[in-house]
């Protein structure tokens, strides 16, 4: 194949590939997350019982 050939098949590739991409990886840690917060997962933020205050 031509490189400008190869050129315009990686363009065509990351455009209709790379928003799909995004969306999926969105839908995954969105995912992850919803089922964190269900299960009850403590929160990361607050300090152990004996650091408080």
């Amino acid at each position: 194949m031509q490189r400008a050939t190869l050129r315009k098949l990686g363009l065509a590739a990351v455009i209709l590939l790379a928003p799909g991409g995004f969306i999926l990886g969105g839908t995954l840690l969105a995912n992850h997350y919803r089922k964190r917060r269900a299960h009850g997962a403590p929160e990361a933020a607050s300090p152990p019982p004996g650091e408080a205050g």
